[in-house]
């Protein structure tokens, strides 16, 4: 086996993403992860890195007169600062649209004070 042929093996590929907050202080981090099955899935947080791996399964393999849809698996992965809260983080696969939640910390989290007096 060659190095070429372990480099195209491993190869990863960089789902598009977005990462926003919501007005109720939760992260939210979207990402396109088309062919890829929820059983296909695995989310981690390990020493503040939150780290996502789809595996998309090649399919029946032909002959392919044009091909533009690569194949692979996806990988991204995000270093969290101390602000996540790490036990409370959701995930949900949508139509190929993978959401993932994650939670601040109170001490951290927008709130209103309330004025006293007139």
């Amino acid at each position: 086996m060659s190095d070429r042929n372990v480099a195209q093996r491993t190869r990863w590929l960089a789902p598009r993403s977005a990462v926003g907050q919501s007005r109720d202080g939760k992260l939210h981090v979207t990402l396109e992860m088309p062919g890829v099955r929820k059983e296909d899935l695995e989310i981690r947080i390990e020493n503040n890195e939150l780290s996502i791996v789809g595996r998309r399964a090649a399919g029946s393999e032909g002959k392919y007169a044009l091909r533009e849809r690569p194949v692979g698996d996806y990988r991204r992965t995000y270093t969290l600062d101390d602000t996540v809260d790490h036990s409370k983080i959701d995930a949900a696969l949508d139509k190929g649209i993978l959401t993932i939640t994650l939670d601040l910390k109170e001490q951290v989290k927008p709130r209103t004070i309330q004025v006293r007096g007139e």
